[in-house]
């Protein structure tokens, strides 16, 4: 699968950078126990970059063995590098006639890494399949398959059918991949712009920005936005919550659960939830800390007071949980963003 755009024409990636591991690991280990396929990501090399899902007890005797390994990460490279010359999910055997796939994933024309699915047997036509690596002369190989013969015997047997809709769904997999990983770079390269043409005299640290931390700057920055276009009087888009979004205003020392705000605007609590996210696009309790810190930096600017009298006034439990929250959301800490403010005054 390939994305071309001009946008990202001489964009570099590493497979590493574009996902989050952990919650890719998480999909795939779903999509394996789903599928009978075990599943592995390998970068351009074939190198394992994740753990190994569902992989079967012969495979994993073979990738855990210090020689058997070496001809297991060929076969990836070599399946992967076949997949991306002909532009499409590749299927193969491997070194012991076991069918494996490799699904590529290519950003800008440039080949980062594959998923490496497979571990089956087919029912019929499996010896039509091209065997990329062919090691039959090897005799301590024939001999190590001989022994395991009855594990290999264990492994599922797909039709050709299912294993081609198995390779298309992977492949749809492997576009989301590359689509996502567009979306981060491109929105992180953006941030990085814009603050850099910002009249912002806070300094940041490029190197430790990621999407999740780009996304809620932005989202606070709506918010806050918003809140000076009109005087910091909230006006809901949804009249339905305004008496709950008054209230919140009104008692910025307090912390307003759901319920009580449920009470105001009589309707249940998940059914407010439910508004309110709506209306913020998030749920209400980001929204609720963002409206904390957002005062918080009002406070900051315009009086003297210490840290911990400002934490008392907005209701924060204690000064070092004040601290944690506003670092979380403006990536400074409230003396710090009060002494970059006393300076660019």
């Amino acid at each position: 699968m390939q994305w071309r755009g001009d946008r990202v024409s001489n964009t570099q990636f590493d497979i590493e950078q574009v996902l989050d591991l952990n919650k890719w690991e998480a999909v795939q280990e779903s999509i394996a126990i789903a599928t009978h396929l075990a599943i592995i990501l390998v970068d351009y090399r074939g190198k394992p970059i994740t753990r190994h899902s569902e992989v079967k007890p012969f495979c994993q005797l073979v990738r855990n063995h210090p020689e058997l390994s070496v001809y297991c990460e060929k076969c990836d490279s070599r399946g992967g590098l076949e997949a991306v010359r002909t532009g499409q999910p590749f299927i193969y055997r491997c070194h012991f006639n076991i069918v494996d796939m490799a699904i590529p994933i290519m950003i800008d024309n440039r080949y980062v890494g594959a998923i490496m699915a497979g571990e089956i047997l087919l029912a019929e036509g499996q010896e039509e399949l091209e065997q990329v690596l062919q090691l039959e002369d090897q005799l301590y190989l024939k001999t190590f398959k001989k022994q395991h013969q009855e594990l290999i015997d264990h492994y599922p047997r797909f039709s050709q059918e299912n294993l081609k809709k198995s390779a298309e769904m992977l492949e749809k997999i492997s576009e989301y991949i590359v689509s996502e990983a567009i979306k981060k770079d491109y929105l992180i390269k953006a941030y990085k712009q814009t603050l850099r043409l910002s009249k912002q005299k806070t300094s940041f640290n490029e190197d430790v920005l990621d999407l999740e931390f780009v996304q809620k700057d932005i989202q606070y920055t709506k918010l806050e936005n918003r809140l000076q276009e009109s005087n910091g009087v909230y006006l809901a888009k949804n009249k339905l919550l305004q008496p709950a979004i008054d209230l919140v205003f009104e008692n910025k020392e307090r912390h307003i659960d759901l319920k009580t705000l449920a009470a105001v605007t009589n309707v249940s609590p998940s059914y407010l939830s439910r508004l309110l996210k709506a209306e913020f696009g998030e749920p209400f309790s980001k929204i609720y800390g963002r409206l904390k810190v957002y005062w918080a930096e009002q406070l900051l600017e315009t009086t003297n007071w210490a840290i911990s009298e400002i934490s008392d006034a907005l209701g924060f439990v204690e000064p070092s949980y004040f601290v944690r929250s506003f670092k979380k959301i403006t990536g400074v800490t409230p003396l710090n963003y009060r002494k970059e403010k006393m300076r660019t005054e």
